[in-house]
């Protein structure tokens, strides 16, 4: 497995979160950690202290951008599995990779594994997982505050069909199917759901795993550095909100056809109606459409 990590400074948080990532991973992980102009010393400390067996280190003197990065590292993956991991999410299970590479070698046509997913995508492109049938909004995770977010998981894995993106582990078979990821999408708004749902669409099954977490999330996005690159990308650092309706846009024409989708326990999808005010109507047909 290679492990993709972008940084853009915030090596406060970088510390912490990369000694727990070395103390919970097995020493065979390949790590490629990729610097967007970062003037914190991001190399230093993860050459110095964390020393990773293997790792790749990639320094850029500008921010790439997140679609770049992952763009990029899936061209350079030269293992079978490739994740992608925030640099501000904390991991809490040993060896936690050695189970997760167990899935892949035994539930055929696996495609994707995360730690935070929903059974369920909404025409809007939300999560829904149907508590009982109940129509509830929310996703599934063994993160410390899954009741917050959603429900937290009650066996070792379940079948999704979206996941979030701050943890999300490809079958680099899959993503050999369609040359990668959707470029198309700008930074990272949706990039998660779409790669979600291609997964399903290549022919390949994905499952939310019960390896508990901790997810800080916006840490990047919300320092300085970030908000003047993105200024000066796009001429105002309030354009953010704009680029994510653009892609949630681009999602919702290029999927529309099989959403609303369900998938079952057993991978199957949802037929019949949902007991939601709006009535929604799961397609039986949609991985046929899909493929």
């Amino acid at each position: 497995m290679t492990i993709l990590i972008p940084f853009m400074n915030n090596l406060r948080f970088g510390m912490p979160m990369l000694g727990c990532l070395k103390y919970m991973t097995s020493e065979e992980v390949e790590w490629l950690i990729m610097d967007n102009g970062s003037t914190d010393k991001i190399e230093d400390y993860v050459r110095n202290y964390i020393k990773p067996k293997r790792l790749n280190f990639i320094r850029y003197e500008t921010n790439q951008g997140l679609m770049n990065n992952i763009q990029t590292a899936y061209e350079m993956c030269q293992t079978d599995l490739m994740m992608f991991l925030h640099n501000d999410c904390f991991i809490y299970e040993k060896n936690w990779d050695v189970r997760v590479r167990g899935y892949f070698d035994e539930i055929p046509n696996l495609g994707m594994v995360g730690f935070f997913a929903a059974q369920g995508c909404l025409p809007d492109g939300g999560r829904l997982q149907d508590v009982e049938r109940s129509g509830q909004m929310s996703g599934l995770s063994n993160m410390l505050e899954a009741d917050i977010h959603g429900i937290k998981l009650d066996r070792p894995w379940r079948s999704c069909a979206i996941y979030d993106s701050f943890s999300m582990i490809f079958n680099m078979e899959m993503l050999r199917k369609k040359n990668g990821f959707d470029t198309q999408y700008k930074f990272h708004h949706y990039f998660d759901r779409d790669c979600s749902l291609e997964s399903l669409r290549r022919g390949y099954k994905n499952i939310v795993v019960d390896v508990p977490n901790h997810h800080i999330g916006g840490i990047t996005h919300e320092t300085p550095q970030y908000q003047a690159w993105l200024k000066d990308l796009t001429g105002s650092k309030f354009e953010d909100g704009k680029l994510h309706n653009a892609n949630k846009e681009l999602f919702l024409k290029k999927w529309e056809s099989v959403l609303p989708v369900y998938i079952e326990d057993d991978f199957s999808f949802r037929t019949g109606i949902l007991p939601l005010p709006t009535l929604l109507t799961y397609k039986g047909d949609a991985i046929t459409k899909m493929q």
